[in-house]
């Protein structure tokens, strides 16, 4: 251990540090179907611990399996996935409670600043949790609806995933999955719907914040026509590093730095590695290390949209380049390495969210 790797260590357990993405309500969802109890404490707490993190925004996300749950005779009964959305967000207070106050939801200023103050030397600590829907297909295209969530917690939202247009009453117009960059035009026509547009007013009144993470170019372009506080890309890359839909180009990345925005660096193999062959397999020899790829975008989008509008959205699952949260102070580091400073290291631990955060919230 270097001194870089003492400093981080030391940065990791005196600083708030904050995750923007991970799919905490889905995965808890599931285990408690499967019969699990205690999720936090078995899986996460200190998985938390091992990275100091003190502050993750948990998202709810309708995956297939969900979806296949709501199906009846090949479509989606009305409130099918509103009433599957409140068993997901039911499952996760259960769960909550079963850390005895280790885990706290957070909804507001006061409750973010009280699990993001000063912090000890201490690994007893307490991490905050914010709640955030990861596309809005259980409003079924009925905006209002989402005055419920919010008195239910939820304080964060994107207005779609990334190929859900065709999914009962869409707000707006997805990133199309897994596909890179190419020269084909996209159809403009309803990239933000009119119930997107009255979505996102709702939204900024109730303080819920934006992500744009998962629009289309063209949505990502709209957005700053139909919002006035700043948004943020909770979980994207940079696509000029590497070439995929999801991740930002320097238009986008502008368009969120110039509102005071933060962005997400995501940990998803496929975002930071520049294609499928890069550090997988019998090639991983050649490359570089993972954490150097990873630490590449973060430097990357720190030098692209400056200090203060980058934080971490891991977006922790399958086939990340990084292992967990553990590997988060080797990232530290490793920027420190590379010449970043001590203050900026700070601000994209924890700082920039926090910032973002106290200015979204009521």
């Amino acid at each position: 251990m270097d001194y870089f790797d003492w400093y981080a260590a030391y940065l990791h357990r005196t600083c708030p540090v904050a995750d923007a993405h991970l799919d905490l309500i889905t995965d808890i969802y599931r285990r408690r179907r499967r019969g699990e109890k205690g999720v936090l404490n078995t899986y996460y707490r200190n998985e938390f611990q091992k990275g100091g993190v003190n502050l993750v925004v948990a998202s709810l996300f309708l995956g297939g399996d969900e979806l296949n749950d709501c199906m009846e005779n090949g479509d989606f009964p009305r409130g099918a996935l509103l009433k599957k959305s409140l068993e997901m967000l039911a499952a996760f207070y259960e769960d909550l409670e079963e850390t005895k106050g280790r885990m706290q939801l957070v909804t507001d200023r006061d409750s973010l600043l009280k699990i993001t103050g000063k912090r000890g030397l201490s690994r007893q600590y307490r991490v905050g949790i914010i709640l955030y829907l990861e596309g809005l297909d259980m409003l079924e295209g009925e905006p209002e609806l989402l005055r419920c969530f919010y008195a239910l917690g939820v304080r964060g939202a994107a207005l779609t995933w990334n190929c859900r247009q065709g999914l009962v009453n869409a707000l707006a117009r997805g990133c199309y999955g897994d596909t890179l960059i190419s020269g084909e035009k996209e159809d403009k026509a309803q990239a933000i719907t009119d119930k997107g547009v009255q979505t996102l007013f709702l939204m900024e009144k109730l303080g819920i914040f934006v992500d744009s993470s998962h629009l289309s170019r063209e949505a990502a372009w709209l957005l700053p026509s139909f919002t006035k506080r700043a948004f943020a890309a909770t979980h994207s890359n940079s696509a000029a590093l590497v070439p995929h839909r999801r991740n930002l180009t320097d238009g986008e990345i502008e368009q969120i730095t110039g509102r005071g925005g933060v962005i997400g660096v995501n940990a998803y193999r496929k975002f930071c590695c520049r294609s499928s062959q890069e550090n997988t397999g019998e090639e991983k020899t050649a490359c570089r290390s993972d954490l150097d790829v990873f630490c590449d975008q973060a430097a990357s989008l720190i030098n692209k949209a400056g200090e203060d509008h980058v934080g971490f959205g891991l977006d922790f699952g399958e086939d990340t380049i990084l292992s967990g949260y553990g590997e988060l102070p080797k990232v530290t580091a490793e920027l420190l390495r590379r010449g970043f400073s001590v203050e900026t290291m700070k601000k994209v631990l924890g700082g920039n969210w926090i910032r973002f955060l106290l200015e979204s919230l009521h």
